[in-house]
């Protein structure tokens, strides 16, 4: 069914979220930009205004109501329907007339405002009829209607007037929407005068097609307005949406009565969503566009509409743009809110002081990365795309990392080399975004993007020092693991434990774990580190000497692996660091049999566990869950490197050494025949 031709269409916001509503301010600011970008609806339907949603029975106050005759004012003055919604469904009794009498009596107040345009919104409600309600009506749809048509007969000819059905999109209609009761009862029975929302084929819809809203339209008799929330972020506290207005088709245009997008709860980060929209609205499906010959090109094209959107949001931060134009003249803030000054602007340092700190301003470059990283529900920006792919593929290939002087040179490793430093470029660029946003002049747009900004830096940086350690650049960041941690280092609250806890989220290896008392640091094994490992090997060989006599010690292959003779695999090596130095470490091999110089073990062991580890932990360290944290970053490298068991090898006398493996709970004694004497042999399954 097509749209109305004599009607105008309806294109612009739907405040409609949940969460802090926007400022009276903040409305007066979206009128003139709907305004200047072409748009001329705005739909007032903020959920936590209680006397919209949960009060919607009290009348307004006397300021109340003067703040609502000058936001209709100041639509009028800018060219704007102004549209009032009102939710009665959470607890209206629809067959009782004193209800409907009151919802009379708040709309009829409300016009006296000078309002001219009203919606009811039947959306987010539950579906059980109370026992009067029974009574009277034979199902749902036709006691909601019923209310809605005598309302709307009751106003004199308001310009326009919105229903939301409680079905608001093809998700909620059972079985189907072409078999949906609801829908046909509501399409059958509303008056024609009366226009229905719809969200599309989900709440969240990420595409709208031309055939949906054909299939829908025919059930409801008339073409749907779409509330369209793919900007939408009250779902989701960490997540912002700036990517553009994408997947809706412009052949949607002819069949729906309008658009309104409900965006993100921040109103300073709606520049893009409500831009781009506009743009939508402003293309013509039945233009035909060609050039020299070449074929058609898109109306709409998102990424172009996006760079436009961008462009002009620059200037909004009090940046100059970037072919040179003058910086925008800010409005009036708040003190709170007031561009940062110099004390003294004309302080020159001497030539032995401190230089002047200089912000580098914001660029268009830096729009478009903070649009990649926050983009859209469904799915990342390019960019975004990009670091995620390069940080999955570098984890996947560390074992090509190789650093030191012994570093392999050939193709996979240059090639991981490269990569690597291609994603750390990548992690600065943010870095760099970051900084910068943090010095524009425009604070209020800084304010509603900081936190969403600040998390992702703290994401990058942390998978950017994960990247560095695993090709040896840098020691890892410190994981102290006491009982009075720093709170950023467990970032998400109980939100994130919980997360933590459950499968499929991501390497738990990142994240700390707090222990009781003293705080430690575990970080990779290097050449320098290699008499400090001496050390300790020969400091806990003498403490185990009483019961193993130095004429009756094996040639212990950790023993080896301790003293350098042989190196550890790739990655396969960790140290505990206390304020004293090196207190412990863990040192692998993914075959332990490529490091044999004698037929010590047999075959069978070895090819059941095939990998090797030695752990030695100085006396100084008495708290377990450090250790365990340690040998467990081992054997994670070795899982990494594709080992599915491994055995390690102790000295009957090193009891301290057999009840910290036995307490880990995962590695069991070997019967292993042949064993020398005074040798234990423990595996466990990785």
């Amino acid at each position: 069914m097509a749209n109305d031709s004599s009607r105008r269409f309806l294109s612009g916001v739907v405040e409609g979220f949940y969460g802090r509503p926007w400022t009276m301010e903040q409305r007066k600011e979206l009128f003139r930009r709907e305004q200047k970008w072409g748009l001329n609806t705005y739909l007032y339907a903020p959920k936590d205004d209680y006397k919209h949603r949960m009060y919607w029975r009290d009348l307004y106050s006397p300021a109340e109501a003067e703040q609502l005759v000058t936001l209709i004012s100041t639509a009028k003055k800018h060219n704007i329907e102004f549209i009032y919604a009102i939710s009665p469904g959470l607890d209206i009794t629809f067959s009782n007339p004193k209800e409907v009498a009151t919802l009379k009596r708040k709309l009829d107040q409300v016009s006296e405002f000078g309002c001219r345009s009203f919606a009811l919104l039947f959306d987010d409600i539950e579906t059980e009829m109370c026992p009067a309600d029974k009574e009277a009506f034979s199902s749902f749809a036709h006691a909601q209607v019923a209310v809605t048509n005598e309302v709307f007969q009751h106003l004199p000819e308001p310009d326009t007037f919105l229903f939301c059905p409680t079905d608001y999109c093809a998700a909620f209609c059972m079985p189907s929407v072409n078999k949906s009761s609801y829908l046909h009862t509501v399409g059958e029975t509303l008056l024609p005068g009366i226009d229905v929302l719809w969200t599309g084929p989900k709440v969240v819809s990420k595409e709208i097609s031309v055939e949906s809203i054909k299939e829908v339209s025919g059930v409801l008799k008339r073409a749907p307005v779409i509330w369209d929330n793919i900007h939408a972020n009250d779902f989701d506290p960490q997540r912002v949406m700036m990517g553009p207005f994408k997947d809706r088709p412009t052949e949607l245009l002819p069949n729906l009565r309008g658009v309104l997008t409900n965006p993100n709860c921040e109103f300073e980060l709606n520049f893009v969503a409500i831009h781009t929209l506009a743009t939508w609205c402003k293309s013509d499906p039945q233009r035909d566009v060609s050039m020299d010959g070449e074929d058609n090109v898109p109306d709409y094209v998102p990424q172009e509409a996006l760079r436009l959107a961008l462009s002009e949001w620059l200037v909004e931060f009090g940046i100059s743009d970037q072919h040179g134009g003058s910086r925008k003249r800010q409005p009036k803030k708040e003190s709170s809110e007031e561009e940062p000054m110099q004390t003294d602007p004309g302080y020159i340092p001497g030539p032995r002081e401190n230089p002047l700190y200089t912000a580098e301003p914001l660029t268009l470059d830096d729009l478009m990365l903070l649009s990649q990283l926050f983009y859209l529900p469904y799915e990342h920006g390019p960019t975004a795309i990009t670091m995620l792919q390069e940080l999955n593929w570098l984890k996947s290939n560390s074992d090509a990392a190789g650093f030191g002087p012994l570093a392999p040179d050939n193709s996979k490793a240059v090639e991981w080399r490269t990569r690597a430093d291609q994603f750390d470029q990548m992690c600065e660029a943010v870095v760099q975004m970051f900084n910068r946003l943090s010095n524009v002049p425009n604070r209020s747009i800084l304010y509603d993007l900081y936190n969403y900004i600040c998390d992702i830096k703290s994401g990058v940086s942390m998978a950017r020092a994960y990247v560095k350690s695993l090709g040896g650049l840098s020691t890892p960041s410190v994981q102290p693991m006491n009982d009075d941690p720093e709170p950023w280092g467990f970032r998400g609250g109980l939100s994130g434990e919980f997360q933590r806890m459950l499968p499929s989220l991501g390497n738990r290896d990142l994240f700390r774990q707090p222990s009781a008392s003293r705080v430690y640091t575990i970080r990779p094994y290097t050449p320098d580190d290699q008499s400090a490992v001496q050390r300790i090997q020969n400091e806990m060989q003498s403490e185990g000497t009483v019961l193993a006599p130095a004429a009756h010690i094996p040639d212990l292959l950790g023993h080896r692996l301790a003293s350098g003779q042989i190196s550890s695999s790739p990655k396969c090596a960790f140290l505990l660091e206390d304020e004293l130095g090196i207190c412990a470490y863990a040192l692998g091999l993914t075959e332990a049999k490529l490091a044999m110089t004698s037929n010590k073990y047999p075959e069978v062991l070895l090819r059941d566990y095939p990998a090797f580890i030695t752990v030695q932990i100085l006396p100084r360290v008495p708290d377990p869950i450090a250790a365990k944290r340690l040998v467990g970053n081992l054997l994670s490298a070795l899982r990494a490197n594709g080992c599915r068991s491994a055995f390690c090898e102790f000295r009957q006398g090193e009891r301290r050494t057999l009840d910290f493996f036995t307490k880990l709970g995962s590695f069991r004694v070997l019967d292993v025949e042949r064993l020398p004497k005074h040798l234990l042999v423990m595996g466990t399954s990785l």
